[in-house]
């Protein structure tokens, strides 16, 4: 590995104390080389699902297409080549499945909500391929759509009537999904950034206030000491998220410095965060300036001296990284975000011992050399049922035409339920934090120092990070499971029962998969067969490349002589229901 001395000019006085810079930096050399493997050795995928409305009806087809794209620069995947898409009805069971092939990144489908007993709720769509399960049931593209009873009067779409539910959200249907906490009426998080308050040293921390069903309110209030002193008003920005600067305080047997809020006329008390005697607090500004990220690292004057490693993670792959002697307690410096992708990356301060000292999520918009799409009717109004013709026209930012795919959907605009999603918000945001976020495509409807304050507070409150750090870094060990599948796969293993029913695995012994589909217009079939040798473990694998519904029969044989051992399929890898 090669160090960038120029760049640690940056940050050494090159006093080091007794202190050998090479001894130093072989530290962390483990951890920065195993980075940059995973980031070009395992890459990522994500899976993007354009609908054709945003709420449906009992009877309605959903159709969608499909995008499989690379985390990164979020071009269209060209690894996996299976996509499963699952409709789950409100109590989250699996009601319907569709596995489609992938061609050039892309696919497509539909539901037809007729499957009984059927009732109204917010149904759920999920699509993931069989890779992107290596890394958690979190990365799976997930989308809650309403589904209303059918309207009693034929056409009457303003109708959106919906079954009453329960408590628990089913009524008296069964409920597979984890059933969610009520919390008290008002309720008020905190989250310090960088992770942890410090004692003697001012923190920047957001906070988020929800009522018991955990819908956003608005509060006014104040932060004090454990005397009751008031050190500083706060009150909430956007969506119930606001954020406040103060110093906890470090003397021994004070109580709890807590927040006073006010909300419909009644005040409310919280404890804040209890503050580490000792350690380290980050603070990001990614706000003041358009090509430049501010970073300041601050420390408890009681640590002595120490080199620093910071990482920058995104879509994957390791972005930045700098060591950084910290010998002040308080260091400064900006950093280029120009060069970082569109999308949520993460700032993580380690130590020699891999372990995590601090780490933020950022939002960075780079991609100014978006594509253009303009689009013209043949006339400004038609009459019902008439034909209607549109010109599409796509250019790049220099407006040369561009030759591309895309899809179209047309939508009711009188009775159209908003979702605030699209390709953007979901692919640049929402597939990298965990939770419910009301109408995200707020946060890109300007480029303003509100909207961007408001982002940011969202990505300190949300807490889930797409990319682990541990098991990049090699802190974890990670074991990949799944490969991209090329194709239908189907996996397996042939046992021997015993006569103490133990399963004993049948290595050498030849397994035959036989495809069968009725020919359109005769009663033709058309067949594939294929056969494959079991290993040592009696295991199998076929991989076909079909369309359609086939009929599949799986057949075992040894030495020419069929057996009747059996078959054991892999077929347990559906992510758990979502909230």
């Amino acid at each position: 590995m090669t160090y960038l001395i120029i760049l640690l000019s940056l940050f050494f006085n090159f006093q080091i104390l007794g202190q050998d810079l090479g001894s130093e930096l072989s530290k962390y050399a483990p951890f920065i080389q195993t980075l940059e493997n995973f980031s070009n050795n395992i890459p990522h995928e994500k899976v993007y699902l354009h609908f054709d409305n945003t709420s449906y009806y009992q009877g309605d087809n959903i159709w969608f297409n499909c995008y499989v794209v690379t985390s990164g620069q979020h071009q269209l995947s060209p690894w996996s080549k299976t996509l499963y898409v699952e409709l789950l009805n409100p109590g989250g069971e699996i009601v319907d499945k569709r596995i489609l092939k992938i061609e050039n990144g892309q696919c497509h489908g539909d539901f037809t909500l007729n499957r009984l007993p059927f009732y109204s709720g917010f149904y759920e769509i999920r699509a993931y391929t069989k890779y992107m399960l290596n890394f958690g049931d979190d990365v799976i593209f997930s989308r809650l759509l309403p589904v209303f009873d059918k309207p009693k009067t034929e056409g009457a779409f303003e109708e959106k009537n919906m079954m009453r539910y329960n408590r628990w959200g089913t009524g008296n249907f069964p409920m597979k999904r984890e059933r969610p906490l009520t919390g008290k009426k008002v309720n008020l998080r905190f989250f310090p950034e960088g992770g942890n308050l410090i004692q003697g040293i001012a923190s920047r921390v957001a906070f988020e206030a929800t009522d018991e069903n955990g819908n956003p309110i608005d509060v006014t209030g104040v932060v004090m000491d454990g005397n009751k002193q008031e050190l500083r008003a706060i009150s909430t920005m956007h969506e119930g998220r606001g954020a406040f600067t103060y110093m906890p305080a470090g003397a021994v047997g004070r109580r709890r410095d807590i927040a006073e809020v006010e909300y419909s006329g009644r005040k409310y008390q919280f404890d804040l965060p209890v503050a580490l005697p000792q350690g380290m607090a980050m603070e990001v500004d990614n706000i003041s300036h358009p090509d430049s990220i501010g970073i300041t690292f601050r420390k408890s004057g009681d640590i002595p001296a120490e080199l620093i490693g910071m990482v920058v993670l995104s879509g994957g792959k390791m972005q930045h990284y700098r060591f950084i002697w910290m010998k002040e307690e308080r260091i400064c410096f900006k950093m280029n975000k120009t060069q970082l992708p569109s999308g949520v990356s993460q700032i993580v301060l380690f130590n020699s011992e891999g372990e995590i000292l601090c780490d933020r999520l950022i939002f960075t918009d780079n991609n100014d050399k978006r594509l253009d799409i303009s689009a013209k009717t043949g006339k400004p109004t038609y009459y019902p049922h008439e034909l209607v013709e549109m010109e599409f026209t796509v250019t790049d930012w220099e407006t040369n035409p561009v030759n591309a795919t895309f899809s179209l959907s047309v939508r009711d605009g009188a009775n159209e339920v908003e979702s605030g999603h699209n390709i953007l918000t979901d692919l640049l945001l929402m597939s990298e934090i965990k939770g419910y976020v009301r109408n995200p495509s707020y946060y890109f409807e300007d480029n303003d120092s509100t909207r961007q304050a408001t982002l940011d507070l969202l990505l300190m409150v949300q807490g889930w990070r797409r990319y682990s750090w541990k098991r990049m870094a090699g802190v974890e060990p990670f074991e990949l499971k799944y490969f991209p599948e090329q194709g239908i796969e189907t996996h397996g293993q042939i046992v021997a029962v015993n006569f103490r029913s133990r399963q004993i695995p049948k290595p050498n012994v030849d397994v035959g998969l036989l495809l069968q589909k009725r020919n359109e217009g005769d009663d033709t079939w058309i067949s594939m067969i294929e056969t494959f040798l079991t290993d040592d473990q009696g295991r199998f694998s076929f991989v076909s490349e079909v369309e359609d519904r086939w009929n599949m029969i799986l057949t075992v044989s040894e030495k020419g002589k069929k057996k009747n051992h059996r078959i054991l399929l892999d077929r347990v890898f559906n992510p758990q229901p979502g909230r």
